[in-house]
């Protein structure tokens, strides 16, 4: 199994009026304990499966975030809950927002 995550700025260009992304000063500026979603591209078994899922921001890095994957995926078991994930701004594709 092998995974790598969707650009989401780049899916806002192809779309801009359907596919919604925050502005980048706020995905730029999360802070440990928020809510990210990202866009996972998941490879196995010669198939590819594409599953937005959440992760919790554990660390601020000079490049971007290290997010621990706070769903289980539906097209594997391989990756699971509390995997650390390395993401950039650029990735993220929504923010959660309890209000």
């Amino acid at each position: 199994m092998y995974f790598e995550l969707d650009d989401g700025e780049a899916l806002h260009e192809e779309a801009p009026a359907t596919f919604y992304i925050p502005p980048r000063e706020q995905r730029a500026n999360l802070q440990p304990g928020q809510l990210a979603k990202l866009v996972f591209r998941i490879e196995h078994d010669e198939t590819v499966d594409v599953e937005r899922m959440w992760v919790i921001v554990e660390e601020v890095t000079a490049t971007g975030y290290v997010g621990s994957l706070n769903n289980q995926p539906v097209s594997t078991d391989e990756l699971q809950i509390g995997a650390l994930v390395p993401f950039g701004p650029e990735h993220i594709i929504q923010i959660y927002d309890d209000e």
